[in-house]
């Protein structure tokens, strides 16, 4: 008897769910089940039917993408809270799939998906993520976290992140505009309290 691949049993199982439930039901109770701790997540059946999509549609919107150099891509995933992923990638297909399952195992799951078109070479795609990555930091908090959670946003929204990486320029115009507004801020109660009488609260 001829043995059916997995992957094939696979799509098969999903097009079922995606007609019983249809994709946008699926995704607003995968989106209410993982807000509120569905544990562990692939046992869900709107959470499970939600991820594959993600990963078909970007699957099916890439052509080869080891020939074309770098791209930056910006994942959304939902738990307890949201975490959205950001970086640069010469084989989406790889570092997705590894990406999803370290997720699942932390109670996560793939909810949201972007890739941009190729931007260079790969070295070239590694300084664009460097530089978005920094800009996004200082631009959403204020600041540089550094190490494995540089490439990480906790708490923020996949949609925004996505427009902001999408256009680097306007990225960086609107870290610099906060920038300078954080440092006149500074200067401003700065100079209020050198002003001020000794022994009186600047608030």
């Amino acid at each position: 008897m001829t043995r059916i691949p997995q992957q094939i049993i696979r799509e098969a199982i999903m097009a079922k769910w995606a007609e019983e439930i249809g994709p946008e039901a699926a995704r607003v109770k995968a989106l209410s089940d993982l807000q509120a701790g569905a544990v562990p997540p692939w046992q869900q059946k709107e959470i499970s039917l939600t991820s594959y999509l993600v990963r078909k549609r970007l699957r099916d919107e890439l052509p080869e993408p080891e020939k074309e150099g770098g791209r930056l891509y910006v994942l959304g995933f939902q738990g307890l809270r949201a975490v959205v992923k950001v970086g640069s990638t010469a084989a989406p297909e790889r570092q997705f799939e590894k990406y999803e399952t370290q997720a699942r195992n932390l109670g996560y799951a793939l909810v949201d998906g972007w890739v941009s078109a190729p931007v260079g070479t790969r070295s070239e795609a590694y300084r664009l993520e460097a530089m978005v990555l920094t800009n996004l930091h200082l631009f959403l908090n204020g600041h540089i976290d550094g190490g494995r959670i540089f490439e990480w946003f906790h708490g923020h929204d996949f949609e925004q992140i996505r427009q902001l990486v999408e256009n680097p320029t306007e990225l960086l115009h609107l870290t610099l505009e906060r920038a300078l507004a954080r440092r006149s801020s500074r200067l401003t109660h700065l100079g209020a309290a050198a002003a001020a009488p000794l022994g009186t609260a600047i608030r």
